[in-house]
């Protein structure tokens, strides 16, 4: 019975006009949306359907939709990524990750600024922090990794989750924090006003990945697509300093996965 509706429900989406495309919002929704738009008709042009884009309220709903296979496609962090995956029978499907000169790898940077007295973790001691979502890679699990790791996080005189990446950064330019953690290309983004002190390790960076109703021979074809030469003005659309796609596999996200357990041994119940 239950491979009947499965064989259903995966006719029924091959027979819908379109699909949707569901994506960790890191920034303003219409920016994202921007961002993503090449990919998105790329990979519309590729299967010969519609695919609109979708995203959640925040992080934990779009995680949620994620999670329950709302979205037919996507494109996700990897700590949403583990947190949408764990546990449930028929996870996402991994189709390719971006790539770059670190080989489809980011990192975080913790920032104060420009013209703060702050020059190392040891000076955040009795300082303000600020965090993104609790559940993203590069403005909490990566930062918080740094600062327990340097048994900073327990001397801090406060911290808050403040949701995106660019929200941080506006709120220390303004003193509102004395720091935070964020991905390197924000950073980079208000360098003028703010001054790296810390990187992360690397981690992997965000995948395209599709609900376990998609047939292989789809997501095939889209892995196919994305790993031809030119994708890669598809992947710079997104970000920059991307290269292209690459292949990604389940045991690439085991390390983030033991860093996010040790931080909170909750994140996955």
């Amino acid at each position: 019975m239950k491979i009947i509706i499965l064989t259903l429900i995966i006719s029924l989406t091959l027979m819908s006009d379109s699909l949707s495309f569901g994506a960790i919002s890191t920034v303003n929704k219409t920016v994202m949306e921007k961002k993503l738009t090449p990919l998105i008709k790329y990979i519309s042009n590729t299967i010969s359907k519609d695919l609109k884009f979708k995203t959640g309220f925040d992080y934990a709903d779009t995680i949620e939709q994620f999670r329950n296979s709302n979205y037919d496609l996507g494109f996700i962090g990897p700590s949403p990524f583990i947190i949408a995956t764990h546990n449930i029978k028929g996870k996402l499907k991994i189709i390719a990750g971006l790539n770059n000169k670190h080989y489809g790898q980011f990192r975080s940077v913790i920032i104060v600024r420009k013209d703060s007295k702050i020059e190392k973790l040891s000076d955040l001691k009795g300082k303000s922090f600020a965090f993104g979502s609790p559940q993203s890679t590069l403005s909490y699990y990566m930062p918080m990794n740094i600062l327990q790791k340097n048994n900073i996080d327990k001397e801090l005189i406060k911290y808050d989750f403040l949701g995106k990446h660019d929200r941080i950064a506006k709120y220390i330019i303004m003193g509102k924090y004395d720091a935070g953690g964020i991905k390197a290309s924000v950073a980079k983004k208000y360098s003028k006003y703010l001054k790296i002190i810390y990187m992360s390790e690397l981690v992997p960076d965000f995948i395209i990945v599709a609900s376990a109703k998609m047939p292989d021979n789809i997501i095939k074809k889209i892995q196919k697509a994305l790993l031809k030469p030119e994708a890669s003005k598809i992947a710079q659309s997104i970000k920059p300093s991307a290269t292209g796609f690459r292949l990604r596999e389940y045991k690439d996200y085991d390390h983030l996965k033991k860093i996010m357990i040790e931080i909170n041994p909750n994140a996955l119940k």
